[in-house]
């Protein structure tokens, strides 16, 4: 269940259709974390797309942040960050997680923070809300969604 303050966090006002991705299909994770970081970075150009990317594999390499749920959260903490960024992809055909896992994604939840320790606590409540929002049924509806436009202003409810 989440608190009051977790409550609070607009995991929409995090994403513009600008940000979002609607795909049918996807190669693979690595690729689909690229585009993620891509559109994330048209909106920061403080930040080098190379450098995030690497950044959030490194992360992924430690532990898979896929769920049961079919939600990947691929995260990292950067220097160059004074707020969130975030991205999502919504895949109409579920990418495999080729961490060990098997676990099928099917919405891929890009999510950036600033390293600064202020920060910290509120980076893990954005994580707590995400899984909590993204349960199978949230997922599949996503997933029926037409445009980006419906899947960014279904995030803002």
């Amino acid at each position: 269940m989440l608190s009051n303050e977790q409550s609070k966090i607009n995991l929409g006002g995090l994403i513009s259709p600008a940000r979002v991705l609607l795909a049918d299909s996807c190669p693979d994770k690595k690729e689909l974390i690229l585009k993620l970081v891509q559109a994330v970075c048209r909106d920061y150009t403080q930040l080098d797309p190379a450098d995030v990317t690497a950044q959030v594999l490194k992360r992924e390499e430690g532990i898979s942040t896929t769920l049961d749920t079919g939600l990947s959260i691929p995260h990292a903490r950067l220097e160059e960050l004074t707020d969130f960024a975030a991205a999502v992809a919504v895949l109409r055909q579920p990418l495999g997680d080729p961490s060990g896992s098997d676990l099928p994604i099917r919405v891929m939840f890009l999510f950036l923070s600033p390293a600064k320790p202020v920060f910290f606590q509120k980076h893990l409540q954005v994580l707590s809300a995400l899984a909590e929002k993204f349960k199978p049924g949230f997922i599949e509806e996503l997933a029926g969604l037409k445009t980006v436009q419906e899947i960014a202003a279904r995030l803002a409810d």
